[in-house]
């Protein structure tokens, strides 16, 4: 994920009171990560979550600026997955929706809301 996803998602972690966990690019968290790879339109790309972050209990949200053809949030449920926490739902700000990536989404068992398409 790129960091303008963040800018978001520690506001409303802020405002709620929540912890924030972040989902980066591979080598850019410290210590030992989950790492899942995910196909994007030209190639490859992997990301990680930090081990120690989630624990079976929690239950999270994912936040992010730009909803495409839905790699990095199935990327993102995966890594959760690996934590043993359950994702409850995806908050998108903007959603390419000519791109179909919702339609990937169907059978991921999680509540995507976009706020604009």
């Amino acid at each position: 994920m790129t960091l303008e996803g963040f800018i978001f998602a520690a506001a409303v972690a802020y405002k709620l009171k929540l912890k924030l966990v972040m989902i980066r690019k591979k080598g850019k968290l410290p210590g030992k990560t989950f790492c899942t790879s995910y196909k994007l339109e030209y190639g490859k790309n992997q990301l990680e979550i930090q081990k120690d972050m989630l624990k079976g209990n929690d239950k999270v949200v994912i936040i992010d600026d730009i909803f495409a053809t839905s790699g990095t949030i199935q990327a993102s449920i995966k890594l959760i997955k690996k934590t043993k926490a359950k994702t409850l739902g995806v908050i998108i700000l903007l959603e390419l929706a000519f791109l179909n990536g919702r339609s990937k989404m169907k059978d991921k068992l999680v509540s995507l809301y976009s706020v604009s398409t």
